[in-house]
């Protein structure tokens, strides 16, 4: 769960709602209502695409664009190099499309395997994808219809309720809402997706623990596969520190007692300084408490943003499950 949180610990649901979509879990310091007023008057701008992490050549995928709260932009106009199908030319003009009021495009991938480039004209906000042949993906000859047309090929053992997590696999569908992906029988938004990659947003309806993935798609069905949810949550001082203090915040892992480790990044690096950078990669403790301090010192007084994630880890293969 996203915590927002001021000098007395008060949870934020507004502005929790704001930032769902980004899958970071954020600290915030004091003063979180003033915060809240700046956000609601600035116009939002787009912080980072979203895309499948492969694509395949000449077929359709989905894309997202979200603003530095986490939440999917409308009306915005990304650009795609490489070429369409249409064209067939790799060294074209990049296409362009723009995002609908769900924050999502539809778009043709280049139609030679290679990387794929989105890019946002005017900012230094890009994304990449691999571009696949659509030989490489297809199913093999007499499984039309079939089992083997449709496969989970990996996905991440442990995932973080909050955050985005892919699935690699075969036979899902360009358009992003033709895809349906269930955690614990609960649904859950696709963000981006290829015939062959889903990215996925599960979101604080969907419980800790051990749970179940499957994913539906062309009439199909994939799963269940056991995952393991988890929710990521920050305490620290109670009161407004000081500039030239010190202190540290408490990150803590529900859902499982098995170590992870989690990247922190320090989003205020005006307010607060870490020891180690401001991005740092931490160890949990495990067992029932699975927490890690961050150490923290306080440059100036206000408010500061720090956000943690799961680091990257194994994902699981599901060859011969399905």
């Amino acid at each position: 769960m996203f915590l927002a949180w001021d000098r007395r610990h008060c949870f934020c649901t507004h502005l929790c709602l704001l930032l769902v979509a980004s899958g970071w879990l954020v600290a915030g310091g004091p003063a979180i209502a003033g915060a809240q007023t700046t956000l609601k008057r600035r116009a939002p701008v787009p912080r980072a695409i979203i895309l499948p992490q492969t694509v395949v050549a000449g077929a359709q995928a989905t894309l997202a664009v979200i603003d530095g709260g986490g939440r999917l932009l409308p009306g915005v106009t990304v650009e795609i190099s490489g070429g369409q199908a249409s064209t067939g030319s790799a060294g074209s003009a990049p296409v362009k499309v723009t995002t609908d009021s769900t924050g999502r495009a539809l778009f043709l991938a280049p139609s030679d395997p290679g990387p794929l480039i989105a890019r946002i004209s005017g900012r230094r906000i890009t994304a990449s994808a691999t571009g696949v042949a659509e030989k490489e993906v297809a199913a093999p000859a007499g499984s039309a219809g079939g089992a083997s047309a449709f496969n989970v090929i990996s996905y991440p053992r442990i995932l973080a309720i909050l955050d985005r997590f892919a699935i690699e696999g075969k036979g899902f569908r360009g358009a992003a809402d033709a895809n349906h992906v269930f955690l614990s029988d609960q649904p859950c938004l696709v963000v981006a997706s290829s015939p062959v990659s889903l990215v996925v947003l599960p979101g604080p309806h969907i419980p800790i623990g051990d749970i179940a993935l499957r994913v539906r798609a062309g009439g199909h069905d994939a799963g269940p596969f056991p995952v393991t949810g988890v929710l990521l949550d920050f305490s620290g001082p109670a009161e407004a520190p000081t500039a030239g203090a010190e202190g540290k915040l408490i990150l803590r892992v529900h859902g499982t007692t098995e170590p992870l480790a989690v990247n922190v990044r320090n989003a205020s690096p005006e307010i607060i300084q870490f020891p180690h950078g401001d991005l740092q990669r931490l160890g949990t403790s495990g067992g029932e408490e699975n927490i890690a301090p961050v150490q923290l010192k306080f440059l100036a007084s206000g408010n500061y943003v720090v956000t943690a994630w799961l680091a990257p880890g194994d994902a699981v293969s599901s060859q011969g499950r399905n």
